[in-house]
């Protein structure tokens, strides 16, 4: 039986700084025997196609920042099987707009300075759910949308203001699309084009069952830290 603990977008250097702590407690309670990256492990807001903020980290700088966040996460788990996802590709979509082959790039294992265990795929599958990032979908019924689109119960991160489960049925079938929702800091410079959206974004992670899935959500208190109760 699987127990799968599903991490969604972390957006590092800019994640919760309770992340790992809140990680941890809920790896010591579930127990996982197989830890998905959602995608979004970094934000890489400094070479987006969107405005970036001028007194903001260089781009440079901010992937030194970057590795420096993720290091206590490849501690933590060594081994990870990690959706590829637009802002980790950034990197990739720059070199592209410019005309650079992917032959002077490095690999996400390289930049990113990740352990051996970690791997990045499009999409993983485990015990017949399959875990994405979630591009092409958005709003609250992304998830089951995503799972209607593989015909099979879908995990995603992506949707930051979203995170729940719903499911789909007909006569022989039961599926789920599950949005494990996101672990980052909503204050932080790089998400300030979502202070005036009302829907703010729900922290958590996922957890798969034996198929089954639960949303372990980041109880804040009202300074906007994590309580250190699951």
């Amino acid at each position: 039986m699987a127990i799968v603990l599903a991490i969604p977008d972390l957006h590092c250097p800019f994640e919760h700084p309770d992340s790992i702590a809140f990680l941890k407690k809920v790896k010591a309670k579930y127990k996982p025997t197989d830890i998905i990256c959602l995608g979004d492990e970094m934000d890489a807001h400094a070479i987006s196609d969107y405005d970036s903020d001028p007194d903001g980290l260089s781009a440079g700088y901010e992937l030194k920042e970057t590795i420096k966040h993720l290091k206590p996460f490849y501690k933590l788990f060594p081994k990870v099987k990690v959706c590829t996802s637009n802002h980790t590709a950034r990197p990739y979509r720059q070199a592209h707009k410019f005309g650079i082959p992917k032959a002077f790039l490095k690999s996400y294992h390289e930049f990113l300075q990740a352990p051996k265990g970690w791997m990045w795929a499009d999409d993983h599958e485990i015990d017949g759910v399959v875990y994405e990032h979630g591009e092409g979908f958005t709003g609250a019924s992304a998830a089951i949308k995503s799972a209607q689109g593989n015909m099979q119960s879908t995990v995603i991160g992506h949707i930051h203001a979203f995170a729940g489960i719903q499911y789909n049925a007909n006569s022989k079938h039961l599926i789920f699309g599950f949005n494990a929702g996101c672990l980052i800091d909503r204050h932080a410079y790089a998400f300030a084009y979502g202070k005036k959206i009302k829907n703010k974004p729900i922290l958590g992670c996922g957890i798969i069952i034996n198929s089954i899935p639960i949303f372990v959500p980041m109880k804040l208190n009202n300074r906007g830290r994590w309580t250190g109760k699951l």
